[in-house]
């Protein structure tokens, strides 16, 4: 009779969904939170928060926001 081998476990293959990366890992942004209202409550609100960016001294996000929010004067304007 030949030797027993030991028993060693296979890895299953992990179906569940990946965890959400932080900005460090990736180097991408998440994506801005969501805004509702009418074009013009929107430029209002992204401005807003640029100046809370602003505020906070992160200004690529603050920039971020301004372009969201001239987005949205466009959109307002019917140039968009």
């Amino acid at each position: 009779m030949p030797p027993s081998r030991p028993y060693v476990p296979v890895p299953r293959p992990n179906f569940s969904k990946p965890r959400p990366t932080t900005l460090a890992s990736t180097g991408f942004r998440p994506a801005p939170a969501r805004v509702n209202g009418s074009a013009l409550q929107k430029q209002t609100q992204w401005l807003a928060r640029a100046a809370d960016a602003e505020r906070t001294g992160d200004g690529v996000e603050a920039e971020l926001c301004r372009q969201y929010a001239e987005h949205w004067f466009r959109v307002s304007q019917g140039q968009d």
